[in-house]
């Protein structure tokens, strides 16, 4: 149904508001957005109509006397999505509906050194033509592309400082393609989807923060990435942890992905499985280049000495960086995103090596920390979210 360009705003908003903080009720969208009760039932008996939302009944929250409120809440189903994660490691597709519930999923994993060779944006082409045709009896609206690093809308290309994506470009893919297609750095995906899809409905403001190959965060502030228009903002792996530390890939000494990332990590046991006869990752892996975080996590617990220094160390100077990231914005949650903190014991040592060191953060109420267990379809998740904000 046509809109004037204001109420076409304004159902924009009334529809974020309702994925972020839903059920909700409409004079609690009035209140919220400041726009007026009339219009607010104009736009949301629109929204019933279309089966867009639908209505949740009573709420049951409140003890006040009078007319109880009516809850609206997002209908399932309404649209549907692909969405793509891009990584050196695989790719990932999957297609949901417009709340986030998982229809179809598709991960290829893959050598890098090998598709270091072969990889390209042709290659990527079929593989995504291939997937959106296997999905077509749902009609997807619109395709989200979470990269790895930031999309250069200019030159149509990755901007980042891994060599893989170099030669990759998204030009050839938009021509081939008619559909709509949103691309986002893939923890901007994560977070957004996060706001709209998950559990947290009071819509605060909250860190995402990343730990795959390199690190990043992402900050949602009022409903919006923050400063998503700055490439550096976010890039909390090369924040300077130690000046006296290794030299980063940046060219700068002692940033935080030379201890906490899962490169580096990696990177440092290998070393160990060179250089220590006795290490338990020989007995976990026939050779190095099999090394994973999940190796390491199994020779931490087996207790293997040089493995434990270079976790513990990683976890040290995280919760360094976490509290300094609380000191500086306005955060409800922290989310967490990361292979090594799946593992309970790890997650427990971040929090309490977190808590170590919170003596001027006791002056405010604390901030939730929450986990977020990794799964390679996150990414292309993130994208379907990234779909939905792109076209309320």
């Amino acid at each position: 149904m046509y809109l004037p360009k204001k109420q076409g705003i304004q159902k924009a908003k009334i529809l974020d508001k309702i994925y972020a903080s839903g059920p909700i009720s409409r004079i609690d969208l009035s209140k919220k957005l400041a726009i007026t009760p009339a219009t607010i039932s104009e736009i949301t008996t629109t929204l019933i109509l279309e089966k867009h939302i639908h209505e949740l009944g009573e709420d049951e929250s409140t003890n006040k006397p009078g007319r109880k409120k009516i809850l609206l809440t997002i209908s399932p189903n309404y649209s549907y999505y692909v969405g793509v994660e891009l990584s050196d490691k695989f790719l990932s597709f999957c297609l949901s509906d417009n709340i986030g519930t998982l229809i179809k999923e598709h991960i290829i994993s893959y050598n890098s050194w090998d598709t270091q060779k072969v990889f390209t944006d042709t290659l990527f082409l079929d593989e995504l033509t291939q997937f959106i045709a296997e999905c077509e009896d749902y009609k997807p609206a619109a395709i989200g592309i979470a990269v790895p690093g930031h999309y250069d809308s200019i030159n149509e290309n990755i901007k980042t400082n891994n060599p893989f994506w170099k030669d990759f470009s998204f030009k050839y893919i938009r021509e081939s393609i008619e559909l709509p297609i949103f691309l986002k750095n893939n923890v901007k995906c994560m977070a957004i989807a996060e706001r709209l899809f998950g559990e947290d409905k009071q819509d605060q403001n909250f860190i995402f923060l990343h730990v795959r190959r390199g690190m990043f965060s992402t900050y949602l502030y009022n409903g919006e990435v923050y400063a998503d228009r700055n490439s550096l903002i976010g890039e909390i792996g090369h924040t300077i942890i130690n000046p006296n530390g290794e030299v980063c890939e940046c060219g700068k000494r002692g940033c935080l992905q030379t201890y906490t990332s899962e490169s580096w990590m990696i990177n440092k046991a290998k070393l160990l499985y060179e250089n220590t006869p006795h290490t338990f990752l020989k007995q976990l892996v026939p050779e190095k280049e099999q090394l994973s975080i999940d190796t390491l996590i199994k020779a931490y617990r087996l207790g293997d000495e040089g493995v434990s220094t270079i976790i513990n160390q990683a976890i040290h100077y995280f919760s360094i960086a976490i509290n300094n990231l609380l000191m500086m914005m306005d955060s409800d949650i922290v989310y967490i995103h990361s292979e090594l903190f799946s593992d309970p014991e790890l997650a427990a040592y971040l929090n309490q090596s977190i808590e170590d060191n919170t003596s001027l953060l006791d002056l405010q109420s604390p901030t939730k920390r929450i986990f977020k267990p990794y799964q390679p379809i996150n990414g292309a998740l993130g994208a379907c979210g990234l779909c939905v904000y792109e076209t309320l």
